[in-house]
């Protein structure tokens, strides 16, 4: 498997960490509605696109995307980085166990064993996110039907990509995962910092 293909699934799995950060920052009043969150999806790649002019559209997303998710980190105390972090990979984590099996199941292929590598894969990360989010009296799976319609729509041009990047048809790309399930789950990883945030002990 071409290293390319399996990029563009990390960035697409930040980005969507990051649109579900935005989707549970405190200060909202409100939850986000499906424009909003399609809104900042854009803003993304339009300001990924202006910061990083000379890059590949899905490495200039990836830069922008880590610098973000590091800006988030910056300037909070430890809990609030701790949810931050929790948010960030709870976006990661509906991108990979819903979106992309809904991707997946349209086209007639069960992904069950790629969610389950993916599970097995992020179990402790899983477990400290909950446990954050619980403390804060956020419940993360309130806002996964919100954020299916536009991830289900990331997750469609980065299957695209990751069949472009690993040089097989796109209707190839879901058996794809599946068959290599194991490594593309350990190589959906955070960025170091939100990790470290996360899992901290505060």
């Amino acid at each position: 498997m071409k290293s390319a293909g399996i990029t563009v699934v990390v960035v697409a799995s930040l980005v969507g960490g990051i649109l579900l950060y935005e989707a549970l920052k405190p200060e909202r009043m409100n939850e986000p509605t499906a424009a909003e969150i399609k809104t900042q999806m854009d803003k993304l790649r339009t300001e990924a696109a202006q910061k990083n002019p000379n890059l590949p559209q899905s490495d200039a997303i990836k830069e922008e995307a880590t610098r973000q998710a590091s800006a988030m980190l910056k300037d909070s105390d430890g809990e609030t980085r701790a949810r931050t972090a929790a948010g960030l990979f709870f976006g990661s984590y509906f991108m990979n166990t819903r979106a992309r099996p809904a991707y997946c199941r349209q086209r007639g292929v069960d992904l069950t064993p790629f969610v389950t590598a993916f599970d097995q894969t992020h179990r402790a990360e899983l477990t400290r996110a909950r446990e954050i989010l619980a403390r804060a009296g956020i419940d993360p799976e309130s806002m996964a039907p919100k954020l299916q319609a536009e991830f289900v729509s990331l997750v469609e041009q980065d299957m695209k990509d990751f069949a472009t990047g690993a040089q097989v048809q796109p209707e190839s790309a879901c058996e794809l995962f599946n068959q290599n399930s194991k490594i593309i789950a350990e190589a959906i990883v955070l960025p170091a910092d939100v990790k470290q945030a996360l899992m901290a002990t505060y």
